[in-house]
Order: C-alpha cells, then structure tokens, then sequence
C-alpha cells in the first residue's frame, strides 16, 4: 500500500548534530557511528534530548550528501569540535511515513517524490528523517521523511 503524502507546516526545532559529507552507499554504515558520538557528547553536556532522533541530508553532488544526525535539545549550547547546534528552519515539507526497516526507506522516498512531481511541487534539496523509539519488530518500525518544499 503506497503511503500517504501530505503538506505539513515545519516549526523550528533546535538540534545537536554531528556531520559527515558521505557517499550514498556509506550511510547505512555509518550513520549507527555518527548517532554514537552526539549520544557520547551528551553525557558530558548541560542539555537534555527533547525528541526522536533526525538525520538531515543536503545534496552536495550526485554520488554523495552531506548527512547529519542528532537529536532535538532543551537550549542552545556552544558548538564542539564534533557536535554542532543547528537549528532546522520552520516552513513547509512533503511528508510521508514509511512503515517497515530501514533498508526498505527507498520505496517511500520514490513514492514521496513522484507524489511531489505529480503535484509540482518544487523541493529545495533537503531532506529528513525522524526515527520513532526502537522496536522489536521491524516491520513496524515508523521512520517520518521530510522533504523540505522550495520557497521560490
């Protein structure tokens, strides 16, 4: 069943991320890495996680992305050599739900685009993930994609 795709309105959300310029067929193995130091940074910081857990991705060029991963916190902190404070800008996004593991997120993202394409809509090149809490059964796992709407 394909998912529902809508319009959603994006509040600003405060992050701690670390970032890495990445080839696509490098994510899947190194995003677990980049989750591992923002969550290491956090026990030595005053904030606190407020939410799920984000990856950001910009394009850089056709093989790779700049990826980053992190969480929302409870206040602006000063950046570290690792983990910087970054605040995701509000305005409006493509949004779909993809239920099941993450190695099948593909399908909903090419369902989300062609659902953008039929409706013209103009995306910036930005896109997100945010994770719910880990389950058993992967076949149920709910990953939020984002794809930020162009202004213009």
């Amino acid at each position: 069943m394909p998912p529902k795709c809508e319009i959603v309105a994006v509040s600003p959300v405060l992050l701690a991320l670390t970032q890495a310029e990445l080839a696509r067929s490098q994510i899947p193995a190194r995003i677990r890495g980049m989750f591992d130091i923002v969550y290491a940074w956090l026990r030595g910081s005053s904030v606190r996680q407020t939410g799920h857990n984000y990856a950001l991705y910009d394009k850089c060029t056709l093989q790779s992305l700049r990826v980053q991963v992190g969480f929302p916190v409870s206040e602006r902190f000063a950046d570290s050599d690792v983990v910087k404070c970054v605040e995701l800008a509000p305005g409006r996004a493509a949004h779909a739900v993809h239920i099941g593991p993450y190695d099948q997120l593909h399908s909903t993202y090419a369902a989300l685009e062609t659902w953008c394409t039929q409706n013209a809509l103009v995306l910036s090149g930005q896109s997100w993930e945010v994770y719910d809490d880990r389950i058993d059964d992967m076949s149920k796992l709910e990953t939020s994609i984002f794809l930020r709407l162009s202004d213009a």
